[in-house]
């Protein structure tokens, strides 16, 4: 039996254990089940200075089917489990949106009936909650999301058994990560660090530049909010390539979320930290003091809303923002109230990101 095999059938075990439990308190020990389901969310979320990330706190949120208001939720867990018992069993594959329409019915009679969810964020809810009850992660329930994310450079994968070369045309194309990274093989790293951006649309640019050719990187990008497919990828090469990986977004505290992100976690994920977050990573820009210093025109510059300054406040309170350089850049990003786009740099050239501002950045952090 291979490692994987046996991984799948510890997976179905964890997975039936779950339903049995809840069996046996009903029908032997006559006593109504009880689900300890970790609190995910801000106030749940503790920073580890040891680990430097975020990591999940004790909290646990109990599940039981003891009044009518907790019957649907208790419900719906235990029928996500079923349909990933189900898909393991038939050792296929789902994307969260395929578990929302395989678990979708009526219920109540024909008085009252209604849909079993509200809309596909109750069974991603549903999702996690048997990630959280079982420690195993979606990926090995062999549930996967829509790939978003993107790489270019000198790596070989192998992925399904195919082997694919992100070199070849990597001037002119990317290659999609694939969501279920079990199933990748990284089988040769030639790059000398590892470049992440927020958006597709820039790692377009620098990649027709020839930058990656040029400097012998990685390009890699999880077009907006990463996916856990990006952030494993990031982390693999990070650690077990040895790679020095490096973080541009854009000049806003989303684009700086989005950036810490893959460095230190997030609060909806801060229990799948050790596999998701990279904490040598550096967050080289887009600064906001870089709006000034790098002379970004008034034009293409963009008032902050009251949306961005509540974010930007709540930012500076946060434990693991305490830093002097993070202080200062908030501190400039509330006095001035403008944020900016990477794409802005587009303003002074569209050569003028991959061959001025990124380069430069790079040798500061001792690079290239």
């Amino acid at each position: 039996m291979t490692v994987k095999d046996k991984r799948h059938r510890e997976v179905i075990k964890k997975i039936k254990l779950l339903m049995s439990d809840v069996a046996e308190d009903l029908m032997v020990e006559r006593i109504m089940p009880v689900l300890d389901v970790p609190k995910v969310g801000y106030d749940n979320t503790v920073w580890s200075e040891e680990k430097r990330m975020l990591t999940i706190g004790g909290k646990t949120v109990q599940v039981s089917p003891d009044s009518t208001k907790k019957i649907p939720t208790f419900s719906q867990y235990l029928v996500m489990a079923n349909a990933i018992r189900k898909l393991l069993d038939e050792e296929m594959e789902s994307t969260i949106r395929g578990m929302y329409y395989a678990t979708l019915t009526s219920v109540g009679d024909e008085n009252a009936r209604q849909k079993f969810w509200n809309s596909q964020e109750n069974s991603d809810d549903a999702i996690k909650a048997i990630e959280l009850l079982t420690a195993v992660p979606r990926e090995e329930f062999s549930v996967t999301s829509k790939p978003k994310g993107m790489i270019s450079g000198p790596i070989t994968l192998r992925v399904g058994g195919d082997i694919i070369d992100c070199n070849l045309g990597s001037r002119a194309t990317s290659q999609l990560i694939p969501t279920n990274i079990r199933d990748v093989e990284i089988v040769n790293v030639k790059a000398d660090f590892v470049m992440v951006v927020e958006k597709d649309t820039v790692l377009n640019n620098i990649r027709k530049s020839g930058f990656i050719q040029k400097y012998n990187t990685i390009l890699m990008t999880g077009s907006g909010e990463p996916d856990r497919a990006t952030r494993m990828m990031v982390k693999t090469l990070n650690e077990e390539w040895k790679k020095p990986v490096v973080i541009f977004a854009d000049a806003d505290p989303w684009g700086l979320g989005i950036a810490l992100r893959y460095k230190i976690g997030s609060e909806s994920l801060s229990y799948d930290s050790d596999r998701l977050v990279s904490p040598d990573a550096k967050v080289l820009g887009m600064m906001f003091s870089d709006i000034y210093e790098y002379n970004i025109p008034e034009v293409a510059r963009l008032d902050a809303s009251e949306e961005d300054i509540n974010r930007a406040n709540d930012m500076k309170k946060k434990p693991w923002l305490k830093d002097k350089q993070w202080q200062k850049e908030l501190n400039i990003f509330l006095q001035r109230r403008e944020k900016c786009e990477l794409d802005a740099f587009f303003k002074h050239g569209f050569r003028f990101l991959a061959e001025t501002y990124l380069p430069q950045k790079l040798r500061t952090a001792g690079l290239i």
